[in-house]
């Protein structure tokens, strides 16, 4: 079983407070692009930035069954690129720190990170390319004595704008080989490295994503994230976790545009009764609903196997196209059935329809996770 009692405490007391404290603001920020930063020490003295990480790190030390609920109510903030924010803080950057860093660099980035004291990012995605990790690499670190000599960009890049760090994947070898590539810890404060530009994206506005290159930047060897050349399998390996969160967010998500939409054909006047009454939409939302049962029990198995220890690729990469795309088709649907109050910039339907279109392409486009399942298959 993936909750317990404890657990639907916790949800109870994390709806309240995204309730009380974040859905207040969605429209707000949503206007202005962006969250206040001052949010992050906030979210991290709840523990919202370490539920399943160890104690002496700050975390909370509790099961991954935590992050599920969590990851199940932030869409309740109504602002998905905030969770998507959320999401990056602790669990992007994070898990690299805490399996392959020293513990001096636990202690420097993954303890302040936990806590909210800091905003790490992670880059790995180039102008040049982005799901061909190993070919499209071109952002590169020369070996210089103690340091890494860095040049290049990276783009589209969560939290980078307002990020204190960002753990940067670096070629440090010539081929393109699963073997060319490492992790540095970058502070941004670092000479060389800068901020090139704020994206302006279609939605996720209240999370910002950043361009950013590296001139001569100098970075300090001992500032590696584990073995050098060694990056790609831990990049590939990690992704596993971002992708499993992004699916259980998704249902969430959905579930929730339903339920509100359930709501309001209940109440429309169509026909001398309610829309609800015609049963194209009745079947319809039987449907969607359907979608929204299979694509929870399918995340919760593979999420209580994760927390268990035992990571199932092939189901995860399943998830992250499977599940997204029936809740992108959930979202649209919803919308229609809204009418023209769906094309309204007041209805927070029409900015979740935006933003759900991102969940097809960041942490590994459809068509990747789809060829990544045919070789599961052997196919």
């Amino acid at each position: 079983m993936l909750f317990s009692d404890a657990h639907e405490r916790f949800r109870a007391e994390t709806r309240e407070i995204i309730e009380r404290e974040l859905t207040p603001h969605a429209d707000e920020w949503e206007a202005a692009g962006g969250f206040p930063v001052d949010l992050m020490p906030r979210l991290g003295a709840l523990g919202w930035f370490g539920m399943s990480y160890p104690c002496d790190v700050g975390g909370r030390g509790l099961d991954f069954g935590y992050d599920v609920v969590l990851g199940e109510e932030l869409p309740r903030s109504k602002m998905f690129g905030l969770g998507l924010s959320l999401v990056a803080q602790a669990h992007f950057v994070t898990p690299l720190l805490l399996r392959y860093g020293t513990a001096e660099q636990k202690q420097r980035f993954a303890v302040p990170t936990i806590q909210g004291q800091v905003v790490g990012a992670l880059a790995v995605t180039e102008p040049s390319g982005g799901s061909d990790v190993a070919g499209a690499a071109q952002c590169s670190a020369v070996d210089d004595g103690d340091s890494w000599i860095v040049n290049g960009d990276k783009k589209f890049i969560t939290n980078a704008p307002i990020a204190d760090f960002v753990v940067t994947l670096v070629r440090t070898r010539p081929e393109s080989t699963n073997t060319s590539l490492s992790l540095l810890i970058i502070p941004t404060d670092t000479p060389g490295f800068r901020r090139r530009a704020t994206l302006r994206k279609l939605g996720m506005h209240t999370s910002p994503t950043g361009w950013i290159e590296f001139e001569d930047c100098r970075v300090p060897k001992d500032l590696t994230l584990g073995k050098p050349n060694l990056a790609f399998f831990y990049v590939t390996q990690h992704l596993l976790r971002e992708r499993l969160i992004a699916a259980i967010t998704s249902v969430s998500f959905g579930d929730l545009i339903l339920k509100e939409t359930i709501t309001y054909v209940q109440q429309r006047a169509a026909y001398g009764g309610t829309l609800s009454d015609l049963q194209s939409l009745r079947h319809r939302l039987a449907e969607l609903a359907a979608d929204v049962e299979m694509g929870r029990r399918f995340a919760h198995s593979v999420a209580e196997r994760f927390r268990d220890g035992h990571i199932e690729a092939k189901e995860i990469c399943m998830m992250k196209f499977r599940v997204v795309e029936m809740m992108q088709r959930l979202v649209e649907s919803c919308l229609q059935m809204h009418g023209g109050y769906g094309y309204l910039e007041e209805n927070w339907l029409t900015r979740a329809y935006r933003d759900v279109r991102m969940l097809t392409v960041g942490g590994g486009a459809s068509e990747l996770m789809k060829d990544l399942v045919a070789g599961y298959l052997r196919v």
